[in-house]
C-alpha cells in the first residue's frame, strides 16, 4: 500500500469538465495502483463530487484569468505567488506525485508546483480550442491528451487520445443492441450555460411533435421548468441522470438536442446517436461553435444557429427525421482513450 503513487486530480467549473477526470478516476481505480486526491475550490460543485466518490478533498485558491480589462488583473495575479507555495505544500503534505489537470484558472497554482517539484504534470484539452488556462499549463506539462485533431508537432509531448469517457456508461447495459422505437426518441440534455432559451424553445412547439418522444434533462438550475414539460405526456424528465443510469438510456435514443459538451457530443456518437447542436454564442473563443462545425463535418450532426428561430428549426428538423431509428452503437473504442491516458501515466 505503501508505494503506491498519489494522483492529484484538479479541474471543474462545469459537468462537462468534471465528468471526464472522475471517468478516469473510475478507470484508474480498479487497478488498486493508485491513491487519489481532489484539488479544487472550496464549497463548490467538485467538493460534492469528490465526497459522494469518496475522494479526498483538499480546497486551494487561485486567481482567476480575466480575458477583459479588470483592475483585479494588476494586483491579483500576485496572489499566485501564494497560492503556488501551498501547492508546493500539498504535493509535500499529501505525497503526490502525478498532477493530472482538466481546466480552468484553478488549476494553474497546483500545476505550477507540480513542475517545481519535478512531478509529472498531464493536461487533458477536451474542445477544439484551447483556453488561457490550458496554453499556460500545457507549455509546463510533462504530456498533453486532446480530443480533438490538432497541428502541434511534438507528438512525444502531444498526443491526440480522444474524449475520456465514463466507464460507467456501458458497466450496466445488459445488451448492446438498441431497441427499436415506436416513435421518434429525443433526449433533451445541455448544461446550465444558457439553457433557457433553449427549453423555452422546445416549449413552443411540443404540441407539434406529439409524435415524437422526448427525455428532458433538466439539471439542477433548471428545476423550474419541471412542471411545465410534465404537462406533455410525450416527455420524461429527468432532474438528473447518473452515468450509471444514462448508459442505459442512451442505448435506446435515437436522437439528440444539445449544447456543445465535448463529453456529451462523443457520448452520443459512441451510442448511435444523431445529434442537433445549438452552439452558445458567446462561449469562450468560441469553442463551442468549432467543437459543433467538427461534429456537423465528420459525423453529419445539425447544428441549429442561436439567432435563428430555434423553435421553427427544431420543429423542421425533427419532422423531417420522424421515421429516423437507431440502427447500431459504435461502443467498440470507447474506453480507448482511457487506455492511451493509462498506458502513457505508467510509463
Amino acid at each position: 500500500m505503501e508505494n503506491k503513487k498519489t494522483i492529484a486530480l484538479t479541474w471543474g467549473s462545469t459537468w462537462g469538465h468534471i465528468f471526464p477526470l472522475l471517468s478516469l478516476y473510475n478507470y484508474l481505480k480498479e487497478t488498486w495502483d493508485y491513491n487519489f486526491v481532489w484539488v479544487w475550490e472550496e464549497w463548490s460543485l467538485e467538493e460534492e463530487i469528490a465526497e459522494k466518490n469518496r475522494i479526498p478533498f483538499r480546497d486551494i485558491s487561485a486567481w482567476k484569468i480575466r480575458r477583459y480589462f479588470d483592475l483585479r488583473n494588476f494586483y491579483e495575479p500576485l496572489k499566485n505567488l501564494t497560492w503556488i507555495f501551498e501547492g508546493i505544500w500539498y504535493i509535500y503534505k499529501y505525497k503526490i506525485d502525478i498532477v493530472f489537470s482538466k481546466w480552468w484558472y484553478v488549476s494553474l497554482p497546483l500545476s505550477i508546483a507540480a513542475r517545481l517539484m519535478w512531478k509529472k504534470l498531464y493536461i487533458h484539452e477536451s474542445d477544439t480550442v484551447s483556453g488561457i488556462s490550458n496554453k499556460i499549463v500545457e507549455r509546463l506539462a510533462t504530456k498533453v491528451f486532446y480530443t480533438f485533431p490538432n497541428e502541434k508537432i511534438d507528438w512525444n509531448k502531444y498526443i491526440l487520445s480522444g474524449q475520456i469517457i465514463n466507464p460507467e456508461l456501458i458497466d450496466y447495459i445488459e445488451t448492446l443492441y438498441p431497441r427499436e422505437n415506436k416513435k421518434l426518441t429525443v433526449i433533451v440534455t445541455w448544461g446550465s450555460q444558457g439553457s433557457t432559451v433553449i427549453f423555452e424553445s422546445l416549449l413552443k412547439v411540443l404540441w407539434d411533435l406529439k409524435d415524437v418522444c422526448f427525455h428532458i434533462v433538466l439539471w439542477e438550475k433548471n428545476m423550474h421548468f419541471r412542471d411545465r414539460f410534465k404537462e406533455y405526456s410525450n416527455t420524461i424528465v429527468h432532474d438528473f441522470i447518473t452515468q450509471k443510469r444514462l448508459g442505459k438510456i442512451l442505448k435506446d435514443i435515437d436522437m439528440a438536442i444539445t449544447r456543445w459538451w465535448a463529453t456529451t457530443l462523443w457520448e452520443l456518437y459512441y451510442f448511435g446517436i444523431h445529434s442537433i447542436i445549438i452552439p452558445l454564442k458567446w462561449s469562450a473563443w468560441d469553442h463551442q461553435k468549432y467543437n459543433a462545425m467538427y461534429f456537423n463535418e465528420k459525423f453529419w450532426s445539425e447544428i441549429i444557429d442561436e439567432d435563428s428561430n430555434i423553435s421553427e428549426e427544431i420543429l423542421v428538423k425533427l419532422t423531417k427525421y420522424k421515421d429516423l431509428r437507431k440502427a447500431w452503437l459504435n461502443l467498440k473504442n470507447i474506453l480507448k482513450p482511457l487506455g492511451i491516458i493509462k498506458e502513457e501515466i505508467e510509463k
